[in-house]
């Protein structure tokens, strides 16, 4: 079974990046480059800077993910070890997905730091499930509020099953319907007092007042990241849609992204936005590919150097406890193990 997952997996991840891709190549084929770059030469570094700004602020927010984990497993841990684990963590999982960057990361680093195999496990359970509650909330909400058309484009990135049901009744019902499920979540929490139980693990539920505090926390997050990418918008973008409206679709291209798990949301993230924008492609692709290199690859190689560091300072305190461990071992002199045998 798990030698299928590992050959079955890959593959679909492959079959779902190539889908995106072709449905990017169909969506761009007719770009104009000159266009293009024209949209690009047009960013002003003002809007750069308040763009790295919100980014920097965005990844202050993000520490909230990890600080609710960490009180909820009430493991002790200094804010400064909290920031480099969660900043490595956010950066692996937006750049190289979730289960392939993000939860290798973040064992690599709480393990050092005498964090158990179950804790990390259940730590980046309550993180997804911190995202998720956001998303829910703040979609439900944006869709009920600010609700847009779907384009065509868009509807066929979604399942089958799903694609009618939304095209019938639109997204005020889905907003609906999402916010219908984080009050089933918060009720749940409100009334259970047991465990829930996996096997041999036993794992309580979060109390009312830290799921609301992870809503909170992932409503920020979303909010700072669409507003890193609405500041990046070209003028001709930004005049004719508003911040709400933005935030909603970057919602939709961030849950069909994730849902899709390909790394970075390469593609996928890309396509659903220029559906939105099918008459203004070119200033839309700009203001994507400045928003990858200002959120995504801009922290990468910050959390390289942060990484390497984070090795070298590991490795120290390995040699150190080895060291010291051989140093306050006694000392034997010769013969006594034969004397003591004796």
């Amino acid at each position: 079974m798990k030698l299928t997952l590992r050959i079955v997996r890959p593959l679909l991840l492959t079959l779902v990046f190539l889908a995106t891709g072709w449905l990017l190549y169909h969506l761009l084929k007719d770009l104009h480059f000159r266009e293009l770059v024209g949209h690009l030469k047009a960013v002003r570094p003002g809007q750069i800077g308040i763009a790295i700004a919100l980014t920097v602020l965005n990844y202050v927010v993000l520490m909230g993910y990890d600080w609710l984990a960490i009180r909820y497993l009430a493991h002790p841990l200094s804010w400064g070890k909290l920031a480099v684990a969660s900043f490595i963590g956010h950066v692996s999982s937006f750049n190289l997905g979730a289960m392939f960057g993000g939860s290798s990361m973040r064992y690599r680093v709480y393990s050092a730091w005498q964090l158990s195999t179950f804790e990390i496990v259940q730590l980046v359970a309550i993180l997804g499930l911190t995202f998720w509650l956001g998303v829910l909330a703040l979609a439900g909400i944006m869709f009920l509020v600010a609700p847009f058309p779907l384009p065509e484009a868009v509807l066929d990135l979604l399942p089958d099953w799903v694609r009618p049901w939304i095209a019938a009744h639109g997204l005020p019902l889905v907003g609906g319907v999402l916010l219908a499920h984080v009050a089933a979540y918060l009720g749940i929490c409100a009334v259970r007092r047991r465990p829930l139980c996996f096997g041999h693990w036993r794992v309580p539920l979060p109390p009312p007042g830290l799921t609301v505090r992870q809503i909170g926390v992932s409503c920020a997050d979303l909010m700072i990241a669409a507003a890193v990418f609405y500041v990046l918008l070209p003028s001709s973008l930004s005049a004719s849609v508003s911040y709400p409206e933005l935030l909603g679709m970057f919602l939709l291209g961030l849950v069909v992204q994730v849902a899709l798990h390909v790394p970075a949301g390469i593609g996928v993230f890309d396509a659903v936005m220029v559906a939105f924008f099918l008459d203004q492609k070119e200033a839309m692709t700009a203001a994507l590919l400045v928003f990858r290199g200002v959120y995504y690859l801009l922290p990468l190689a910050v959390a390289g150097g942060v990484w390497l560091a984070l090795e070298i300072t590991l490795g120290r305190e390995f040699l150190r406890n080895v060291s010291g461990g051989i140093q306050t071992t006694p000392s034997q002199p010769p013969g006594s193990e034969r004397s003591q045998a004796g």
